[in-house]
């Protein structure tokens, strides 16, 4: 069992049985970026995370953010606080609210899944990007805290990401290399 180490959460939103879930394009180390949300969104930002007593989805919600945004993506209908409910419902959330990464599995009735790795490279990353799996990345923010971005691109400027914390019209691109990144969990539609 692989538990997110962070200080951020994340969830998943209701799963339509009846969508036609195509699986995103392999080969290329460019994924679709069609759905972009924010943890501060007005809409989710008060929820609390998971079972937690005072961390909400506006505080620590950038794992379920991130993970909502990549199940999305996928096809899943979803947001941050569908998925933080169904994750909760699914206990899989540690009591400090972590995500139990199988929770992924579980809220997708078995069609989506996170894989985990021991060691960050790009290689890893850019090898997710080609099996068609966003690569959901920890790094530190100047203020000390743990933090979760998705990665939908890499190109020769660097690994372009989607910010929970930060909206923008484009992706935006990491500024550092990758041995900034501390973690990264692969979520993409099961074969």
């Amino acid at each position: 069992m692989s538990f997110g180490l962070t200080s951020c959460g994340s969830s998943p939103t209701r799963v339509d049985k009846t969508r036609n879930y195509t699986p995103i394009p392999k080969g290329a180390l460019a994924l679709p970026d069609r759905i972009v949300f924010s943890q501060k969104d007005p809409r989710w930002a008060h929820e609390k995370l998971g079972r937690t007593k005072t961390d909400t989805l506006g505080t620590d919600g950038c794992l379920v953010t991130a993970t909502s945004m990549a199940l999305g993506n996928l096809g899943f209908e979803t947001n941050p606080s569908d998925l933080n409910a169904r994750l909760t419902q699914s206990d899989s959330f540690t009591p400090r609210g972590w995500l139990i990464w199988d929770g992924i599995r579980k809220v997708t009735d078995n069609r989506a899944e996170a894989k985990f790795y021991k060691t960050v490279e790009a290689p890893i990353i850019e090898q997710c990007l080609v099996d068609g799996y966003y690569p959901l990345v920890q790094f530190y923010l100047p203020n000390g805290r743990s933090h979760w971005a998705m990665i939908v691109q890499k190109s020769e400027k660097g690994f372009h990401m989607r910010d929970p914390l930060r909206t923008s019209k484009n992706p935006l691109i990491f500024p550092r290399n990758t041995e900034a990144f501390k973690a990264i969990r692969c979520v993409g539609l099961k074969a």
